[in-house]
């Protein structure tokens, strides 16, 4: 029994012991367990905390994307330029309020469509935009090109066109910039005409001064030969015919002069009447001749005050728009008429006041116009394929209107043309040029010493003789230079200086100070071909006692001096 109890207790002692070591073991792996789940737990508990802000730069990141396309999209929406949107065969896909403003079609219209099939591109500008769509699908970007582009309405704009390949996700796409420049394509060319017609003005001013220049030389000289034979009367006849040429000359760059004036008049009173007739056979070598050319014009037909010459550039331009609207035979007539304007009739016309004025009409049986261009007809620089030569509406019109007058055009396609001019009338008494005949040229002489300013020979000779035979003492300069070394140098008085403007060396309005400053008593008349307007004007108004232009007579010439001389 003993035995037995031993070795139920060493049995008992051995499970205990196994017991405490389960007991033990279990304990640590229970400890374990929990420091697991404790090392698990804050484990999980920071995944979920990164897991929670990644949820939440997630979401706000998705937010900053809405916001940023949502601003883009308003940007794109709203730009002032047209955008838009094409696949690589220039298929529509999206554009902006621009874009649909620009085309006149709505982003509906054209989504799937091209250019050529909604009508937009035609003729030339289809193969230009299919190279330049060839360009962008290879990844080049092309522009700015301009293109002439046919809105909905039909009215055609030009427009300036950028296009950039570029994708929208993983599709490629061309994004198209487009800008009607319309607008600034007309300004430019009427900023070009207004270049062109300063050089123009510039050119007519120069070549009449030359012009003049040369007819000082003919007509100085028809002058002195008349003045030495006088008294033989086979001379004279053949003078009067030569002076009767060099004065349509003179007439001639009287007209270039006033397109270099740029709109300044010099006012005579005149009839209407005399001032067609006069006028006509100037303009006459210019029209057709197979055009009948008529005038009625009455008696009792009131004076204007107005330019000569600026006139006779709008009758000149009336009557070349006539002749270029007829084909083959046909008629002009030249109408003028006193007209009461009254009250009643400048409600309707508010350009014009009430008044009395002559009405110059010129009508023809011409092509005549249709409504467009009838509403056109006085915008600058428009013209049409038979109206454009010389001043063009535009101009006729800002003549008319400087001289207080009023004009109107009625036209009919297939009917013909009419154009009226009213000015005001005038009660003075036409203004004549005195023409002295050749044998009663009366010389007024005088003495003292004259300084010749001027570079032409063929000027100065003749200046030289008639001042020779007037009385006077003669200095020469042919340069600005030697005019101002001359006027500090010279040992004695110089009474007065004929002053050319355009000199070799120095303007005239130049040399002008630099005299006086050496003699600040030295009286000048101011002898040029130009007109009276810039640096004339510009001399006269610095101090200069007066102006003679080119060519002028012989008794104009001596009349001046002795009015300066004298202090006149």
């Amino acid at each position: 029994w003993a035995i037995i109890q031993k070795k139920q207790n060493n049995k008992l002692r051995q499970e205990i012991t196994e017991r405490q070591r389960a007991e033990e073991a279990l304990g640590k792996y229970q400890e374990n367990l929990e420091n697991l789940i404790t090392t698990r737990t804050a484990e999980l508990s920071t995944a979920n905390e990164q897991l929670k802000q990644e949820i939440k730069e997630h979401k706000q990141t998705g937010e900053t994307l809405k916001e940023s396309e949502n601003r883009f999209r308003q940007l794109f929406e709203y730009a002032p330029d047209a955008y838009y949107l094409n696949d690589l065969e220039g298929n529509f896909i999206d554009g902006n309020r621009a874009a649909e403003v620009l085309t006149g079609y709505q982003r509906k219209e054209l989504i799937g469509k091209n250019f050529i099939e909604v009508g937009l591109l035609s003729g030339e500008q289809v193969s230009k935009a299919i190279e330049l769509l060839k360009q962008n699908v290879e990844g080049k970007t092309t522009g700015p090109d301009e293109f002439t582009l046919k809105r909905k309405d039909g009215v055609e704009i030009i427009a300036e066109i950028r296009n950039l390949p570029t994708k929208i996700g993983d599709k490629d796409v061309v994004l198209g910039i487009a800008r009607d420049i319309t607008e600034r394509k007309r300004l430019e060319a009427k900023l070009q005409q207004v270049h062109k017609m300063d050089a123009i003005a510039t050119l007519a001013g120069g070549i009449a001064h030359e012009f003049n220049n040369a007819l000082t030389g003919v007509l100085g000289n028809i002058q002195l030969l008349e003045m030495d034979l006088h008294e033989n009367k086979t001379a004279i006849e053949y003078t009067k015919a030569m002076k009767v040429s060099s004065q349509r000359m003179v007439n001639l760059t009287s007209q270039l002069l006033a397109y270099a004036r740029g709109g300044k008049y010099q006012d005579k009173t005149i009839s209407l009447n005399d001032f067609v007739e006069d006028t006509l056979p100037i303009i006459k070598p210019n029209i057709d001749p197979s055009i009948r050319l008529e005038t009625d014009l009455p008696r009792g037909v009131s004076n204007v005050k107005t330019d000569p010459t600026q006139m006779q550039l709008v009758l000149s331009a009336l009557l070349s728009n006539s002749s270029e609207a007829i084909d083959g035979e046909g008629r002009i007539r030249i109408i003028a008429r006193n007209k009461e304007i009254d009250e009643e009739f400048t409600k309707s016309h508010p350009e014009i006041n009430p008044g009395r004025y002559v009405c110059l009409t010129v009508e023809d049986d011409g092509k005549g116009m249709d409504k467009e261009t009838l509403n056109k007809i006085f915008d600058p620089f428009y013209t049409t394929k038979f109206m454009g030569r010389g001043l063009g509406m535009a101009a006729v019109y800002g003549i008319v209107r400087n001289h207080d007058g009023w004009i109107s055009v009625d036209s009919e396609q297939g009917k013909g043309t009419i154009v009226r001019i009213y000015l005001p009338a005038f009660e003075g008494k036409k203004e004549k040029v005195r023409e002295i005949p050749p044998e009663s040229i009366e010389l007024i002489t005088g003495t003292g010493t004259i300084l010749v300013i001027e570079d032409e020979e063929t000027v100065m000779d003749v200046i030289r003789n008639i001042l020779d035979k007037l009385g006077y003492r003669i200095l020469e300069a042919r340069s600005g230079k030697e005019a101002i070394e001359m006027a500090g140098t010279f040992d004695g008085d110089i009474d007065l200086a004929l002053l050319d403007i355009k000199l070799p060396d120095i303007w005239g309005d130049k040399v002008y100070p630099q005299l006086m400053e050496a003699r600040p008593d030295l009286k000048v008349i101011v002898c040029t071909g130009y007109s009276i307007d810039g640096p004339a004007q510009s001399i006269l108004d610095a101090g200069a006692q007066d102006f003679i232009q080119k060519p002028f007579t012989v008794e104009t010439l001596s009349t001046k001096l002795k009015k300066v001389m004298e202090g006149k």
